[in-house]
């Protein structure tokens, strides 16, 4: 296999996974949340967006989370922003990383912002207006990249030349989203590829939801088209999006099983798995809602031989 000899593994749970629970959680829970993540070797955590409280009101609190951040060394607190007013929330807090949403889906757009994809992508060109000669770096996220649920398979030229549009604004490293958790590990290697093809010196990540099981294959497509970036969310909450029926949960991918993944395929991370599990614990205690990642349930080498020492089998 060609694999990466490490990968970035980014941690957006407290974004975009609290943005798409049911409870509103205090913004002192959040604030424990991120630093017992921190405290586990990420580099980047995405930290919570600006948005209009009346659009995601579970975040609603963004600069009282931003201000009682605890700053850790080695890692990197981000914030996500839709439009110039956004940027200017998140530069006013003192953000210094700060990701861009764009939909490559016509209809998502229109049903997500009311907007079109050229609309949307000229609201971020004034976001990243209102950025210049701020030291803060920019992330260009895509969503639906790949499938739609109203327009079916979204063209990798569509994707491709939002990827153009962004890296025009300034803007050097992308995350391309597996938004409806339905999308194959083939796909996700063209499209990865396909950026880097294009534009070699891009910095490309890969942002996995997860409905259809796929997602740790989709995390292998994507090292080995040459990502250097994965995104999940601990304990695999949250990824809720707009679909016909209504909001319905296709979820992003638990964190602990991507650094699980990347511990097999001897890919480093940066990020201690045992201490990674233990902070798992503590948050779903704390968020008092079941996590779905195998490897917080024990599914590691090291979790089953626990609970074959637990049992008493040692020696038999």
């Amino acid at each position: 296999m060609k694999l990466p000899s490490q990968i970035e593994i980014v941690e957006v749970g407290p974004r975009d996974g609290l943005q798409s629970l049911a409870q509103r959680y205090p913004t002192e829970i959040k604030n424990e949340m991120i630093d017992a993540l921190a405290a586990t070797g990420f580099s980047r955590i995405e930290a919570t967006s600006f948005m209009r409280p009346e659009m995601v009101p579970q975040l609603s609190d963004a600069e009282a989370v931003w201000s009682g951040l605890r700053e850790r060394p080695g890692c990197t607190f981000r914030a996500l922003v839709a439009n110039r007013r956004g940027m200017e929330r998140a530069l006013a807090a003192g953000v210094q990383e700060v990701v861009l949403l764009a939909t490559a889906s016509e209809r998502y757009v229109q049903l997500n912002q009311n907007t079109s994809v050229a609309g949307n992508l000229a609201a971020l060109e004034s976001a990243v207006e209102a950025a210049r000669g701020r030291q803060v770096h920019l992330v260009g996220a895509i969503a639906m990249s790949i499938f739609c649920a109203y327009e079916g398979p979204v063209a990798l030229d569509r994707t491709l030349s939002i990827v153009r549009r962004y890296w025009e604004m300034g803007v050097k490293e992308v995350s391309l989203a597996t938004s409806t958790g339905v999308e194959g590990p083939a796909e996700v290697y063209r499209l990865v590829a396909g950026a880097l093809d294009a534009l070699p010196d891009l910095k490309v990540g890969v942002h996995l939801h997860n409905a259809n099981g796929m997602a740790l294959a989709n995390a292998m497509a994507a090292m080995q088209a040459g990502a250097m970036a994965l995104e999940g969310s601990i304990g695999g909450i949250g990824g809720g999006i707009r679909l016909p029926g209504g909001e319905q949960d296709h979820g992003n991918v638990a964190t602990e099983d991507l650094v699980n993944l990347c511990s097999e395929l001897e890919v480093e991370t940066g990020v201690n798995l045992p201490e990674l599990l233990e902070a798992s614990k503590k948050i779903e205690a704390m968020l008092g809602i079941p996590f779905r990642s195998y490897a917080s349930r024990g599914a590691t080498k090291e979790g089953l031989m626990a609970s074959a020492r637990v049992a008493g089998w040692e020696g038999k």
